[in-house]
């Protein structure tokens, strides 16, 4: 039976549906539009104080008994399933028009942190300091180190692990348990080795702020039971008893609701809540003093321009009236392409799946100091779609030798055989920007989405130089001494054209989607300010990872939990209730 937690016996309660309750209070202190990575860690920091009231608004359920959640052995399973927005994207214009798959996002309490691929690893600090050098106050890597460590209670590897970590790099008194997940087997000294015998280097733990170089990361996995953390079972399900932390599951937002109908012209926009629908396609109102969206990448942009803040040309087209013209709203949409690359090894080696290891090289490294006046001259053109305020910030990225192309790499090995191992290259900083944007009014329907990968030439020369620079590792010992042969791309496919052909091809992308709600000033394409409000209104917010000015050299969640965490103590110590 679907549950709803922590409503109080006294909340007006609609049945509408066998065995579903749908409660919401009458008004609300704070009302978080979504359950996931970031809308709880809000919901539990800001019901610390018993005083201040708190509803969350999930579209789904509380995914409580799905295997597909806490195995993690069932990575991907969860795809597709009714726990998946399974958001469809736009064939893609600049890479020959290919269809890719729906983009998951998770549509449960925990949100993506339910479904994603468990890796918990922070990037570098001289990408985070970039947010603030872009004009945003305070968000720089010792904040945002400081609040990811709140948030972490990190358990150490055994001894017998075969792992190098930092202690002081992690957290070890927050609500989400986080681990290596295993045993690293003998073969990661191999590859290694291989990668600092080819000019790479060795990062004993990329936790603390300096990414570059190879070494394992953690997991959100408690390590006892090896089950997934998420957000839901970190920060909400131990703290459902309290009667200040309300929940409503399987109610779909569809727009903020205003006090006046303000238009254009009349200052800043109060909400006095939210419309929404629940599991019969009934619409019903809740009211609160904030509105805090944290809908994700995909899904607080498309709310807000029902609402009427966004482009004013396209809203007008749709018959919304504009209440803020915003026209940063859906844009600057940012994803890391990645192309799997295989070799089949000479001998027979147990599989690796975790811990995982990741190596992390600036273009300085991946191309080598004497092969940097074509990426130079690609990266000086002005790019299509790009404020010269994010241009300038990945120039400086570049010249501060900060980490640009990952390498993700894993061992599988069949019953009978020899193993394949897999290395993928990653773009972690593409210049190409795409959007996504409503279609219609309809808060029923998905979005136009368009990832734009290989707008700007740089990113493909970029992925096909992290793939070249991956086959010199190959071709290095002692690595090289387990190699038999290439899978894929085949022998031969060396050339940074030929692999160009083979990753147009193949690509795939990481699902670390961010940025279509921009945290920036208002004037290079920015939707909210420092303190994460929307601009234009006076009591709207945004936290998620629709508003990472950076795509960080890492996998998302970690961010976006320290994202929240600082947020949090934003509102609890910096911005009052209108």
């Amino acid at each position: 039976m679907p549950r709803i937690f922590s409503l109080l016996s006294s909340l007006p309660c609609l049945l509408i549906a066998a065995g579903l309750v749908h409660c919401v209070p009458a008004a609300t202190d704070y009302l978080v539009v979504g359950g996931g990575t970031a809308g709880l860690v809000l919901a539990n920091r800001l019901t610390e104080d018993p005083k201040v009231s708190v509803l969350v608004i999930e579209a789904g359920g509380d995914g409580l008994g799905n295997v597909n959640i806490s195995d993690i052995g069932r990575i991907g399973a969860a795809w597709g399933t009714d726990i998946d927005w399974s958001f469809p994207t736009e064939p893609l214009k600049y890479a020959d028009y290919r269809i890719l798959p729906p983009g998951p996002r998770g549509k449960v309490l925990g949100g993506s942190s339910a479904i994603n691929g468990d890796v918990y690893d922070r990037g570098d600090a001289k990408e985070y300091d970039q947010w603030e050098t872009l004009g945003n106050t305070g968000w720089n890597f010792e904040n945002l180190f400081a609040a990811a460590k709140l948030g972490e209670r990190f358990f150490e590897p055994q001894a017998t692990d075969n792992i190098e970590y930092v202690l002081g790099d992690h957290g070890t008194n927050g609500l989400l348990p986080t681990s290596y997940g295993g045993v690293a087997p003998e073969f990661h000294n191999t590859i290694i080795k291989g990668v600092v015998n080819a000019g790479g280097s060795k990062s004993p733990d990329q936790a603390g702020g300096d990414v570059v170089g190879i070494s394992h990361v953690t997991n959100a996995r408690l390590p006892s039971n090896i089950t997934r953390s998420t957000s839901a079972t970190g920060y909400y399900f131990p703290y459902s008893y309290r009667p200040n932390l309300q929940v409503s599951l399987y109610s779909t937002v569809t727009r903020i609701v205003w006090k006046s109908n303000p238009g254009v012209s009349f200052g800043q926009a109060i909400a006095s809540g939210v419309e929404y629908v629940d599991v019969n396609g009934e619409s019903h109102i809740a009211n609160a003093t904030t509105v805090i969206l944290a809908g994700g990448v995909w899904g607080s942009p498309p709310i807000l321009e029902r609402s009427g803040i966004g482009n004013a040309t396209l809203l007008s087209s749709l018959g919304i009236q504009t209440v803020v013209d915003l026209p940063g709203v859906g844009e600057n949409l940012n994803e890391q392409p990645l192309v799997a690359m295989q070799w089949q090894l000479n001998t027979s080696l147990p599989s690796s799946g975790s811990p995982f290891l990741l190596n992390f090289e600036s273009l300085q490294t991946t191309l080598g100091a004497g092969n940097l006046d074509t990426l130079e001259l690609l990266l000086n053109a002005q790019p299509e779609g790009l404020s010269n305020a994010l241009w300038d910030l990945h120039k400086r990225l570049y010249e501060q030798e900060a980490p640009w192309v990952e390498g993700y790499i894993s061992l599988t090995s069949p019953v009978n055989g020899p193993s394949t191992l897999t290395w993928y290259p990653v773009n972690l900083h593409p210049l190409s920007r795409g959007y996504v944007h409503i279609k219609s009014s309809d808060g029923s329907e998905y979005p136009e989405i368009q990832y734009n990968f290989f707008q700007n030439p740089v990113d493909l020369y970029i992925l096909a130089a992290g793939a070249k620079r991956i086959q010199e590792i190959i071709n290095t010992p002692p690595l090289s001494d387990f190699i038999a042969a290439p899978i894929s791309p085949v022998a031969g496919v060396t050339s940074i054209d030929d692999l160009s052909k083979y990753i147009k091809a193949q690509f795939s992308y990481t699902n670390h989607i961010q940025g279509t709600a921009l945290l920036a000033p208002r004037n290079v394409g920015g939707v909210v300010d420092s303190n994460l409000k929307v601009y234009g209104t006076q009591n709207v917010y945004v936290v998620d990872c629709s508003v990472l000015p950076v795509q960080p050299a890492a996998h998302t969640q970690a961010t976006v939990y320290a994202l929240a965490e600082r947020a949090a103590e934003l509102f609890k110590h910096v911005i009052a209730l209108v």
